[in-house]
C-alpha cells in the first residue's frame, strides 16, 4: 500500500513539475514576443520620425527658393520672392521660364522669336542670379529648352536667320560645365522646331524639306529613348 502511494505522490510531482515548466516557457515566449514588438514600434517610430523630419527639411528649403514666372502682360521675367516682392530679369519679349525637376534652377530665352537674337539664360533659384548659358552668335542661336534631368538641358540650336532655318538640331548641356554635346546631327533639309521628354524618351518634331530648292516641306517627328543600362 505504501509503495503505490510513494507511486502516486511521484506521478502528481511529475504533472505538476510539467505544468510549471510549461507556464515558465509560455511565459518567457510571450515576454519574447512582447520585448520583439516593443522594438519593432520603436524602429517604426523612428523611420516615421526621420522620414516626417526629411519631409519638414525639404519644404523649408523649398520655401527658401525664388519664384519664377512670365509676366505676359509686360513681356517680362520676374523673380518672385519669398515676401511677395518682384524683380524684373529680362523685359525684351522672353519665353516661358522652365524649372529644373528639383526645382532649384530655371531656364529661359529672350529676346524669344524668329529671327530675334536670343540668348538662352539660367537663374539660380537661391540666390536669384541668372547666367548666359548659350549664347548667340553670328551662325547659331537657341532657340528651345527642356530639361533632361537637374544637370543637363536640351537645347535647340540652329542658324538664327531666314524662312528655310526655322529650327535647328538638339544639343545636351551640362549646365555646370557648359559642355556640349549633339543629340541630332540632321542637314539643314530636317529642322527640329519642338521637342519633349516623357518618361525617359525624347518626343521633337519638325519640318522636312522634300526638294532641292527647299520649297516643298512636310511635317516631321522621331524619337530617342534618353535611358541609360
Amino acid at each position: 500500500m505504501k509503495k503505490y502511494l510513494l507511486l502516486l505522490i511521484l506521478a502528481v510531482s511529475l504533472v505538476v513539475g510539467a505544468c510549471s515548466n510549461t507556464d515558465e516557457t509560455t511565459q518567457e515566449k510571450s515576454s519574447e514576443t512582447e520585448s520583439t514588438e516593443k522594438q519593432e514600434k520603436q524602429t517604426e517610430n523612428e523611420k516615421e520620425k526621420t522620414g516626417t523630419q526629411e519631409n519638414e527639411e525639404e519644404t523649408k528649403n523649398q520655401a527658401d527658393l525664388f519664384d519664377i514666372k512670365l509676366n505676359a502682360e509686360k513681356d517680362t521675367i520676374e523673380l518672385v520672392q519669398a515676401e511677395g516682392k518682384t524683380v524684373v530679369l529680362a523685359e525684351d519679349m522672353p519665353s516661358e521660364p522652365v524649372k529644373s525637376p528639383n526645382g532649384e534652377k530655371a531656364a529661359y530665352l529672350s529676346p524669344y522669336g524668329w529671327e530675334t537674337m536670343s540668348n538662352l539664360y539660367l537663374v539660380d533659384l537661391h540666390d536669384g542670379s541668372q547666367d548666359v548659358l548659350v549664347p548667340f552668335d553670328a551662325e547659331k542661336k537657341p532657340k528651345e529648352v527642356v530639361w533632361e534631368d537637374d544637370q543637363h538641358v536640351l537645347v535647340i540650336i540652329g542658324y538664327p536667320h531666314g524662312t528655310v532655318s526655322v529650327g535647328g538640331n538638339i544639343y545636351r548641356i551640362n549646365i555646370e560645365t557648359k559642355e556640349t554635346e549633339a543629340v541630332t546631327d540632321y542637314g539643314d533639309e530636317i529642322q527640329i522646331t519642338d521637342l519633349r521628354i516623357e518618361d525617359g524618351v525624347l518626343y521633337y518634331s519638325g519640318v522636312q524639306y522634300t526638294d532641292e530648292n527647299m520649297n516643298e516641306k512636310k511635317d516631321y517627328s522621331n524619337q530617342i529613348s534618353l535611358k541609360t543600362e
